[in-house]
């Protein structure tokens, strides 16, 4: 018989996958490569659509879709049980009914798992575990058919529309194919994973096992047994024996769960023989599929099966090995460590730091170097990682991380020498030696000596230092437009974003060190109050409404446009004046502030106008402006008050000296913001001058439209190809890696440390005092500073991080959590200038911590009270 709408396992490969679905697929494959799996047929997705157009369902899937894009659940399950109650009643065609009867006959009328294999399923990136129906001890053609349709059903069951709506999938055109196996009636089953899901670790592989069918294990109803087992040796390196309670087991039709016999729920349901059998199974799974896989298992008398297999979606990329630095190799996550960035960098994005970094180590390297000078640099999952291995391998390394953790992110530091402590030998046999810089230079002493005379400008003349400063950052913007402006061909304006990279540091970045030296003013106060007081009373008033800060302002310039337009009964659009005259004034800035392909607030306002009419609806704006001014009050009244006091003690030198430290603080520190200010202008630069070249390559055929150069790098514009299915792959993988949670600390095993490990009571989390004051309120907590609007008055933001985008929130805020971010990271700054009660890394704060909920946040002690 000819089969249009049935095909056997065995003959399935993934060359299949839009007529058989991803289970299918994969099932099909691990046939081919021999792994010992239950035979059975696939019914094609072909079927599924014959059977939707035979029963005229369309129109009623097409109401379900409409209704699951209000992102109103209720209505969404209605409209979702409406979907599976029309299939279950629908009629499977005769001419599909009569093929799965005679290939089901074929394999022997046998009992029969049937498992949801959708198009839509087992995607790179994105499982779909657990989304679709199974259905176990399945007998007999009639109930094949009831539990075909009701797989074709699950299809549209309301998590799995939701979830494809959230990863940002389409539900059009989709289609179901179901796989039907032979059932193993097994006496113990499980899942094992070819890597380590919980840590992240590719050289371990990880089993879950329990008594009876998988379905238990599969669904959570147990706790199953657990080994960690090393994959080059298949040695257990750890073993757990759980109390197992339930199992599920065949019944004459369907499943179902019972208790498992007292005297066998505390025994281990594998023996050390079964779990080395395992192991072996799982690298040749591994092996064949060629990445990690998360592989459904079952014994059936003494012989095992695999049942199902799947990539294992949840791992962090792995950072590429080289050949010259083997071994253990640790890497601290940059974009979260030194910016408080948990996003990905565009592929472009990309490509401008890592040019910058490149012309950085080539302009001051020393001559004639033959190695890799960036072998200590990491792209991965568009973050970048810095390699510290050769760092943390000298006592003199861990010493200084040690004594002088970072005050951007010592929580990061924290977790970096947890890691060291697990591993230290590994890390002092791979080290290798470093020299990218190598020994000081004369193009090194010249940027040092340029250094320090704008740092001398500082000491000499606050008020000077500021305004050259400034200046020298508008000189640069200016002329770097000017160059911009005189490109003519696509070759030029590539050369100009590779050569003008390494400027965006130097220049850009540079023109902090006019002020670098108020940094230091704060803690050198500290220490004479300490020592001539024995207290630090006030002083950190002192950082409060800090004058000269461009992000400030920004602030401060947002507050009187919805102050105006609230006046005018008016709602913030771009045709009114002063919203438009903030967008040319600040329009360049972006939620991701170091990327390059980042769209500007220019490009898309609606971030700029929701922050202005949420101030409108919630009358904030009054308090912002009035916080804003006595803060500098209190600021300067701190100052006189502190110097008052040590005059009263009798140090009337010190007063003198401690004043003119904070006064000159206050001339100066509001400054550091400038720097990013002038960067994000470097950068909105590159971007015009990018687009330029993108909608060239639009006009050659090799882009869809101009914005798509952002990703693609510099090297794939050269390579001549069309570039338009890399762009397409690029940006799924952007998107992917954009929902992903990036390790604060990595290793070359894959092993993904997200925070330190930490005690706590359970009623509260721990974490870095960056702002003092103690604050009672709601939680809310938010991903992206676009979700502003959500925050009402009061509130207490819990986030990842933040930047300077984030500022305008700070004026709504009680008090802020961040996961990542230190003492002088950019929230920190400015929640003190605000006076808002702030603690930094807090470990998964924001997935501890939930919309609403109370809490206590103590900015002196760095704890945060659940109450």
């Amino acid at each position: 018989m000819e089969f249009k709408y049935v095909k056997q396992l065995k003959d399935v490969t993934k060359r299949d996958f839009l007529l058989v679905g991803g289970k299918a697929a994969n099932l099909g494959e691990m046939l081919q490569a021999d792994l010992p799996v239950p035979g059975g047929f696939v019914v094609l997705t072909n079927a599924y659509k014959r059977f939707v157009e035979a029963n005229k369902l369309e129109a009623e899937i097409n109401r379900l879709i409409e209704v699951a894009k209000t992102d109103d659940f209720q209505a969404t399950n209605v409209a979702s049980e409406k979907v599976k109650e029309a299939f279950e009643k629908g009629e499977i065609p005769a001419d599909v009914q009569a093929e799965v009867e005679a290939i089901y006959s074929n394999i022997g009328n046998p009992e029969v798992a049937i498992r949801s294999s959708a198009t839509a399923e087992d995607l790179p990136g994105i499982s779909f575990a657990g989304q679709y129906n199974t259905y176990l001890n399945v007998r007999g053609k009639e109930q094949v058919y009831l539990y075909l349709k009701k797989c074709w059903a699950s299809l549209w069951n309301t998590r799995a529309v939701s979830y494809r709506i959230k990863q940002n999938i389409g539900n059009d055109g989709l289609a179901h194919g179901v796989a039907v196996q032979k059932l193993i009636s097994a006496d113990r089953s499980g899942i094992l994973f070819t890597a380590n899901p919980v840590n992240g670790r590719r050289d371990q592989i990880l089993i879950n096992s329990s008594w009876g069918l998988g379905e238990a294990v599969v669904g959570g109803d147990v706790t199953p047994d657990q080994w960690v087992v090393d994959k080059e040796t298949c040695n257990v390196i750890e073993e757990t024996i759980a109390e197992k309670k339930v199992m599920t087991v065949k019944r004459e039709h369907g499943i179902e769960l019972v208790d498992i016999p007292e005297k066998r729920q505390k025994q281990s349901s594998l023996k050390d023989s079964e779990v080395q059998e395992l192991c072996k199974l799982a690298i040749a799974a591994e092996k064949y599929f060629q990445e990690p896989q998360d592989i459904e298992w079952a014994y059936m008398g003494g012989t095992l099966y695999l049942v199902q297999t799947r990539p294992i979606t949840s791992l962090f990329p792995v950072p590429e090995q080289r050949a010259d630095r083997r071994g253990l190799r640790i890497y601290i996550n940059a974009n979260l460590y030194s910016q408080a960035m948990k996003e990905p960098f565009t592929p472009m994005g990309g490509y401008v730091i890592k040019s910058m970094l490149e012309g950085l180590v080539n302009r001051y390297g020393r001559k004639n170097y033959k190695g890799d000078r960036l072998w200590w640099y990491k792209n991965v999952g568009g973050r970048i990682y810095v390699d510290m291995t050769e760092i943390l391998a000298t006592e003199k390394g861990v010493n200084k991380l040690k004594n002088n953790p970072s005050d951007k992110d010592p929580v990061t530091t924290k977790a970096l020498l947890q890691v060291l402590a697990r591993n230290e030998q590994q890390v002092k046999d791979s080290a290798q030696g470093f020299s990218t810089l190598g020994k000081l230079n004369w193009r090194v002493m010249k940027l040092l000596a340029s250094s320090m005379r704008r740092f001398f400008h500082g000491v000499v003349s606050p008020q000077k230092a500021r305004i050259k400063a400034v200046n020298t950052g508008e000189q640069i913007i200016q002329q770097l437009k000017t160059e911009s402006k005189k490109l003519k061909s696509m070759e030029e304006k590539l050369r100009f974003i590779e050569s003008k990279s390494t400027d965006l540091f130097v220049e850009g970045f540079g023109i902090v060190l006019y002020v670098a030296v108020s940094s230091t003013y704060i803690d050198k106060a500290k220490k004479i109050m300490e020592k001539y007081l024995g207290d630090t009373k006030n002083l950190y008033d002192v950082e409060k409404s800090v004058p000269y800060s461009v992000t400030t302002e920004m602030g401060m310039e947002l507050l009187e446009i919805a102050k105006k337009l609230d006046r005018q009964k008016k709602r913030a659009t771009t045709d009114e004046f002063e919203v438009e005259r903030f967008l040319d004034k600040y329009g360049h800035r972006a939620s991701i502030e170091l990327d390059v392909g980042a769209v500007t607030w220019k490009e898309e306002p609606q971030y700029v106008l929701d922050l202005i009419n949420s101030y409108i609806d919630s009358k904030t704006y009054n308090r912002g402006i009035e916080n804003f001014v006595k803060g500098k009050v209190e600021a300067e009244a701190a100052i006189q008050n502190i110097k008052k006091r040590l005059i009263d003690k009798g140090y009337n030198k010190k007063a003198k000296e401690v004043e003119k430290m904070l006064v000159n603080f206050r001339e100066m520190f509001g400054i550091r913001e400038q720097s990013k200010f002038f960067v994000r202008q470097f950068l909105t630069i590159f971007k015009r001058v990018l687009t330029e070249v993108g909608e060239e390559l639009v006009s050659q055929g090799r882009l869809k439209q101009a914005s798509d150069i952002f990703y693609v790098t510099v090297e794939d514009i050269r390579s001549d190809k069309d570039l338009k299915l890399l762009v397409y792959a690029n940006k799924e993988e952007y998107q992917r890696e954009f929902n992903r949670n990036a390790p604060k600390v990595l290793t070359s095993t894959g092993e993904s440390v997200f925070a330190p490990i930490e005690e706590s009571d359970g009623n509260s989390l721990s974490g870095v005092a960056v702002s003092p004051g103690v604050y009672e309120g709601k939680v809310r907590v938010l991903h992206h500073p676009e979700e502003g609007h959500k925050v009402e008055k009061g509130e207490i933001l819990v986030t990842i991080g933040t930047n300077p985008s984030w500022t305008p929130l700070f004026l709504k805020l009680g008090a802020l959590i961040m996961e990542t971010g230190g003492p002088i990271s950019h929230g920190s700054v400015v929640a003190r200038e605000y006076g808002v009660p702030a603690v930094a890394g807090v470990a998964n704060a924001a997935t501890v911590l939930k919309d609403g909920q109370l809490v206590r946040v103590n900015g002196e002690t760095g704890r945060v009270d659940i109450l």
